[in-house]
């Protein structure tokens, strides 16, 4: 076993290192804002909740760069401790090879929400998304909606699937994963939000 592991690593550090797109610092800053802006435009765009009426647009448009900036930030930090590399299923791999610690999708969503105020959104609501749980396919995300939309009108952003950069779509047009919510907004705050490693 021992062998086959040292053959994996050797195999992970000629191909991984060939993989992972190293940018200077400027350049990493323009895509985040772009990131960031392209973030908030979606989340200004999404339907609201038919029981609220929005008359605070600008409110709304700073809340949504506020959530936007917080999640793309945080994306950048995390993936410092997590280090992904090739897609999200080769870091799985690497994971349970012991090259490295931290970075499953179910590690990503808290690490992500914690970046978000500690007290409810005004105009959004964030959510634990879940995906094919106990399937072996599971994926684990955050997606946010208007406050009181349904989940199925929401953003979903997973870190994950976006190999530690900024990655979305809308809930409706994610074609790999059906989600559900796996904990509201009150069981985050909370502190309820919690997955246990399998």
């Amino acid at each position: 076993m021992r062998y086959l592991q040292v053959i994996f690593v050797g195999i992970y550090l000629f191909v991984g290192g060939c993989v992972k797109t190293h940018l200077s610092v400027a350049q990493q800053s323009e895509l985040d804002q772009k990131a960031i802006v392209e973030i908030t435009k979606a989340l200004v765009a999404l339907p609201v909740s038919s029981k609220i009426i929005y008359t605070d647009q600008k409110g709304v448009e700073a809340e949504a760069a506020l959530v936007a900036k917080a999640l793309v930030n945080q994306t950048r930090e995390t993936d410092k401790e997590f280090q992904m590399t090739g897609g999200p299923k080769w870091h799985n791999f690497l994971i349970k090879l012991g090259v490295r610690k931290k970075g499953y999708c179910y590690h990503w969503v808290p690490e992500l929400l914690k970046a978000l105020p500690t007290h409810p959104l005004k105009f959004f609501e964030r959510h634990w998304g879940g995906s094919f749980q106990s399937l072996g396919r599971e994926n684990n995300a955050v997606i946010i909606t208007k406050r009181g939309a349904p989940l199925q009108t929401g953003i979903v952003y997973d870190a994950w699937r976006g190999v530690g950069k900024p990655f979305w779509l809308t809930v409706a047009k994610d074609k790999k994963y059906p989600w559900t919510e796996r904990f509201n907004e009150t069981e985050i705050l909370n502190g309820e939000a919690k997955v246990e490693p399998k």
